[in-house]
């Protein structure tokens, strides 16, 4: 009882005098007087912020949350969402070697997505434009249609005025090498240059001498002359428009399918239910289909795939945790008492925390969800608190003088340490990053309710709960366990042994910092998103194979014109760059000047209304060689041989003609071997029908594709114009890059080049380009406001420049020394583990206040070292946290896995600091003020 008076009336010791003391003295007697009404308040807050949490928070899940709305790139988002619609797409990949099957597959999983409206849209595995077959001349340019009208006039114009084959003077049968042979004869000029009629005219004729000798040479060789005579559609455009096109990669062995999902609004798994429902629509095509593969992947899948791992994971983490814990304090504390009431401390102000974000900001994203996590780390000041109390209950004191006691040697350390992580984290506001500023509100509001639960709730916890009834002599009967060979009492000291050689401790530690620090400069950063997920996920694993096999199909950027010219143009210029892969838009299927093409293909149309019938042959009599040989050798003759110039204008087209007819003569038989000419003759005579037929069956197709009807907008595919093509009439470009664009490098690069064709171009690669950018810089700015913001409190708190110094060492420390073994285990950092130096700076700052104020409270009774009490406090709250954080290792998601790895460095790095060579530094600094300062009476000594 003397013990515990003498505690009642011991002084404060000088430097804590003031305000702060006197108020927080103050507030913890009025908790000791109304304890029951403190906790009643307390649950009542709770309830209410728990209420507003559950239903009114909300949860921004999408990368794009992360940057503020008001960058430029972002609006350029927001305005591209209004357009079109979100367009996060699950992509369905079947891979297999037999087309055929794998068409039938996506077909069997479009029908199921069809049946569940509720959770899927914008179905897209196929562009079916075969309504638009018939007038797909319309899609030529404008004097492209002119040239094929004209090429219908002229010698044309006879064999289309009589269709009728069978006539013997049918210009049809009279179509053969003979007469265009003749044509030519007449047709070359004499050192004139060549018209552009005549031009086309033997570019045909070459095409179709080179026919004729390759298919005498090799029957099987035969293909058709007429290209060069007859334009048609684009290349690749009849076969687009003739049977529906799905989409496979360009090796053939993947075919995809892209749906959007419905989301819910606020869930942390937007699109869980629907990437649910595509998981058992996928199980069951690969039952119907055992020969392929199925896969899923696409943004929305990733990311729900992630937050499911890393929610599996971290209840598993969590209930390591609390084991880990619990049994860590069953070692401590030899009971559940104090555990449960610091337990229940942080969790009234981790609730206080909910319910004040709710109020303030009204949402939580990707990164402010780790908030609690933070605050599980650094806002358990009840350790300490109880730690100090049971010293002083230990002591003799009762509850209420022990809380007293430990308000007057604790909570004014929790207070500071509590106000400079807040500040510091409030720091991080000013970072031009909206979810760094954001995650600083929330943490730096969460640290301080923490700590008000702490000088509130826990007293309160206390006055009500501890009802035992202790003396002096039951401090032998220790109930928080003392370090081998120290004795727990209250003037027992952390560590003494650091007091026998400091220099050794000094130097080791600085040693060991110029170490560490050579190898933090080799850390390095990776911004590569891919690499923070877990490498066993099936989405993960589909995203790499797109990588391998289609490098920049998983991103693209969009540009949005006001009309189809304008999205052509654009299409044109980016197809220029060297890092595009393709364009893809439907303005190619909505042609310009359809009001002047209208009339030209009618007049093809007419031109064309009466044709030789369809796939059947037409007759020719068999060649006479003689004369095609002579007539051969004429032109032969006529035209210029490569070492002569020509004077007219096309002498490479004429010389190339000669060699091209010279071949031809040269595979004629001569004229005595009556066998080798009939032979020939009946294949030339085959020749002339192949050639008469493949005519007639091009001039069929022209027909079939020149229908003079306008190409509307709603003649397009629903799908189609439902992605390309918006409410108000603007028409969407999509710009996929040639490289992969998960690396940072090109990503950067490819959204710089897409900027040089559109400065307004927008799409994923920009977002994520500047979210990365403004994340690093954002996190990193944010920690040297932080930095700046906490000297600037302990100077304040200290009024000593070198005290405030001191107490910064443990904080520069264990940041060094982490990145040092990072850089010496070639550890990145990466957009996920940068989150953990916060918490880092906040637990070294923690520390070395606790350390330094409690080492300035024993130097005034003539202590060089601190107590044991507050270094056993500070090594339970580290190794609690490194409990809590090393749990998550555990995690296949590496990001998760990597934050848990820094984390517990970081703070086994900030104990070690601030319990072995702080303690050094300060035995050192202060050997020589203790050996100076008066001897200290057993009564002070006591009241400490």
């Amino acid at each position: 009882l003397r013990q515990a008076e003498r505690m009642k009336t011991a002084p404060a010791p000088p430097h804590e005098a003031g305000f702060v003391r006197r108020l927080l003295i103050a507030l913890v007697r009025t908790v000791c007087r109304y304890p029951i009404a403190v906790l009643a308040l307390s649950a009542a807050l709770c309830a209410l912020s728990l209420y507003a949490a559950i239903f009114h928070l909300q949860y921004h899940t999408q990368r794009s949350d992360l940057i503020s709305p008001h960058k430029e790139c972002q609006q350029r988002w927001h305005d591209y969402i209004k357009e079109f619609g979100d367009d996060d797409d699950i992509v369905v990949v079947v891979k297999g070697s037999e087309r055929g099957r794998m068409v039938e597959a996506l077909e069997q999983v479009a029908e199921r997505i069809g049946h569940q409206p509720t959770l899927f849209d914008r179905l897209f595995y196929k562009a079916d434009l075969r309504p638009l077959h018939d007038r797909a001349l319309m899609m030529l340019p404008l004097d492209q249609i002119r040239t094929i009208r004209q090429n219908l006039g002229g010698d044309m114009h006879e064999l289309l005025i009589d269709a009728d084959p069978t006539k013997f003077t049918s210009p049809w049968r009279r179509l053969s090498l003979l007469s265009l042979l003749i044509r030519a004869g007449d047709s070359l000029p004499e050192g004139q240059p060549l018209s552009p009629e005549d031009v086309q005219f033997f570019t045909q004729l070459r095409a179709v001498t080179r026919a004729a000798g390759s298919y005498l040479d090799d029957p099987e060789k035969y293909s058709n002359p007429w290209s060069s005579l007859m334009a048609s559609e684009p290349a690749g455009q009849q076969d687009l428009l003739a049977e529906p096109q799905y989409f496979f990669s360009g090796s053939g062995g993947l075919a995809f399918l892209l749906v959007r999902p419905i989301k819910e609004q606020g869930s942390f798994t937007a699109a869980l239910k629907s990437v649910d429902a595509m998981h058992g629509i996928v199980a069951d095509a690969r039952t119907s289909f055992p020969g392929l593969q199925f896969g899923l992947t696409g943004m929305p899948v990733l990311e729900t795939d992630e937050m499911a791992a890393a929610q599996r994971d971290t209840q598993w983490a969590s209930w390591l945790a609390v084991a880990g814990v619990a049994l860590l304090f069953l070692i401590v504390y030899r009971g559940l008492a104090y555990p449960t009431l610091t337990l229940v401390t942080l969790l009234v102000g981790t609730a206080w925390a909910l319910g004040w974000l709710t109020l303030t900001v009204g949402h939580l994203n990707i990164l402010s969800a780790t908030f609690a996590v933070m605050l599980i780390g650094m806002g358990d000041y009840g350790v300490l608190w109880v730690m100090r109390y049971e010293q002083a209950r230990r002591s003799g004191a009762d509850v209420q003088s022990a809380l007293l006691h430990t308000t007057s040697h604790v909570a004014v350390g929790n207070l500071t340490a509590a106000m400079t992580l807040a500040l510091a984290f409030y720091a991080a506001v000013l970072a031009d990053f909206q979810a760094v500023a954001e995650l600083g509100w929330i943490a730096g509001c969460g640290v301080l309710l923490c700590a008000l639960a702490c000088f509130t709730v826990l007293p309160a916890l206390l006055m009500l709960f501890d009802r035992r009834r202790l003396s002096c002599q039951d401090a032998a009967d220790d109930a928080i366990l003392a370090l081998p060979g120290l004795r727990p009492s209250s003037d027992a000291s952390w560590l003494p042994f650091l007091a026998w050689r400091p220099w050794w401790v000094v130097a080791g530690g600085l040693g060991m910092l110029g170490v560490l620090a050579v190898c933090a400069t080799r850390v390095t950063y990776d911004h590569n998103l891919l690499h923070l997920q877990a490498q066993n996920l099936e989405s993960v694993q589909w995203e790499m194979t797109l990588i391998q096999d289609t490098a920049g199909a998983s991103w693209h950027a969009v540009s949005i014109a006001d009309s189809p010219e304008k999205a052509l143009e654009l299409k044109a210029k980016y197809e220029k760059l060297p890092e595009v892969s393709r364009v893809v838009e439907v303005a190619t299927l909505a042609p310009p000047d359809q009001d002047k093409k209208l009339p030209l293909l009618a007049d093809i149309q007419d031109s064309l209304r009466t044709l030789p019938e369809r796939h059947k042959t037409i007759a020719h009599d068999l060649p006479n060689g003689k004369q095609l040989r002579a007539e051969l050798t004429a032109l032969v003759a006529r035209l210029p041989e490569p070492s002569i110039p020509d004077g007219g204008s096309n002498p490479a087209l004429l010389v190339s003609l000669r060699q091209t007819l010279q071949g031809l003569l040269d595979r004629l038989p001569p004229g005595d071997n009556t066998a080798a000419n009939l032979w020939t003759s009946k294949q030339l005579k085959v020749f002339e029908e192949k050639l008469t037929g493949d005519l007639s069956e091009d001039l069929h197709r022209l027909r079939e594709v020149s229908t003079p009807r306008e190409i509307a907008l709603s003649d397009l595919p629903e799908d189609l114009r439902d992605r390309y093509v918006s409410p108000h009439g603007k028409w969407l470009l999509r710009v996929f890059a040639k490289d992969g664009l998960w690396d940072f490098g090109p990503l950067k690069h490819f959204t710089e080049v897409v900027r040089t064709v559109d400065p307004e171009a927008t799409g994923k690669p920009f977002g994520t380009v500047e979210g990365l950018i403004a994340m690093k810089e954002g996190l990193q700015r944010a920690g040297l406001y932080a930095f700046l913001v906490i000297a600037a409190v302990l100077f304040l708190d200290f009024r000593n420049l070198k005290h405030a110094l001191i107490a910064l060492a443990p904080l520069v420390m264990s940041v060094v020394l982490t990145l040092g073994i990072l850089g010496l285990f070639g550890v990145p950092l990466n957009p996920a583990n940068m989150i953990a130096f916060p918490l880092i700076l906040g637990v070294g700052v923690d520390n070395g206040v606790h350390v330094l104020h409690d080492y300035l409270i024993r130097r005034a009774e003539g202590r060089s070292t601190i107590s044991y009490a507050i270094g056993r406090g500070v090594l339970v709250k580290a190794l609690t946290s490194m409990i809590g954080f090393g749990t998550l290792m555990i995690s296949s998601e590496r990001g998760l896995a990597g934050l848990g790895l820094i984390l517990t460095l970081g703070v086994a790095c900030s104990m070690l600091s601030a319990l072995v060579f702080l303690p050094a530094v300060l035995h050192l600094l202060g050997g020589r003020a203790v050996a100076e300062a008066a001897p200290i009476t057993e009564e002070a000594r006591l009241a400490a």
